[in-house]
Parts: structure tokens; sequence; C-alpha cells
């Protein structure tokens, strides 16, 4: 669980804005399935159940109760269009997290690709998306090689390509 709260705190530092309970689980479980395709590992340690709203940590409440309890997060009411809207997770203490370089690189790769709230996730990372999804509710997704497809980031060698003038680059395998 100590990972968990280290990858969650890095999250939360890396993210002015806060960020609610659904995004801040999403990214936790493409975070650890990115590293995943990349090393076949998770960073976390964590298994993720499939809840109504989006995957989530086995833990993730308990290392969100700790990381409270040590002021290293903080929630604050988030109000949009002048309504009371949900609850956002902020970092209070961006010093708490010990990850690895490549860790870091990997986390910071998925916030990249969801600066704000995490939508269309399908158009980000669609294996990943049907990994949860095509999960049953309450059931246990499962991040291993056979539902993870980890080939597709097993590049050898690089080429150009040019098609009507405009230049691609093409990533193939033997």
């Amino acid at each position: 669980m100590e990972k968990l709260k280290q990858v969650i705190s890095y999250l939360l530092s890396e993210s002015s804005t806060g960020r609610s309970r659904v995004d801040l689980s999403k990214l936790l479980y493409y975070s650890d399935s990115v590293f995943f395709q990349h090393h076949g590992e998770i960073i976390s340690g964590e298994k993720y159940i499939h809840i109504e709203d989006s995957p989530q940590p086995f833990h993730f409440y308990e290392s969100l109760s700790s990381l409270l309890q040590d002021n290293i997060i903080e929630v604050k009411i988030g109000i949009e269009n002048s309504k009371l809207g949900s609850f956002h997770l902020f970092s209070k203490n961006s010093n708490f997290p010990i990850l690895n370089r490549e860790e870091k690189r990997i986390i910071n790769k998925v916030l990249k690709a969801f600066p704000g709230k995490v939508v269309d996730e399908n158009k980000q990372y669609p294996n990943l998306y049907e990994n949860y999804v095509i999960t049953p509710i309450f059931s246990e997704i499962q991040i291993n090689k056979n539902t993870v497809n980890t080939k597709i980031h097993i590049l050898r060698k690089k080429s150009v390509l040019t098609l009507s003038g405009k230049i691609f680059r093409v990533l193939y395998e033997e």
C-alpha cells in the first residue's frame, strides 16, 4: 500500500487543479497498466476492481485516508458554474513520492494524455479501456500478458514512409 500512496501523492502533486476520485482512480489504473505494458509489472502492486464508474485499486480509500491523516493531501469541494460540485483531492506536500525515474516517466506520459478531466479513454488507451470495461462489475480487473496487449509496445525498427508528400514514421516488428 505504500507504493500506492506514493503514486497517488505524485499524481496529485503533478495536477495543479486537483483530481476527482474517479479521475484519480482512472489515472492510477492507466499508469499501472501502461507501466505493465513496458515492464511486465505494476507500479503500485495493487489489484484493481471494476466499480460503477471506474477501475479502482483495492486499497484506494485506505490509502487516501492515510494520506489525509499524514497531511500529505487535502480534500476540497469543487464549485462549477456557481453550483456545488464534487470533491477534489489536492497535494499538500510534493516531497513525499519516492518513485524512480521510469515510474515517473510513465505516470507523466499518462498525465499528458489526460491534462484535465479523464475523458475519451478509448481514444488514448483503447486496449486498456476495453480490459476494464469488459470486466464484470465488482470483479477484479486482470492485468496480465493475456489481457493487456503488450506486443504493440515491443518495437525493434523504425522507418520513414512518404505518401502524398507526407512523412510518416512506421514502427514495426520482425
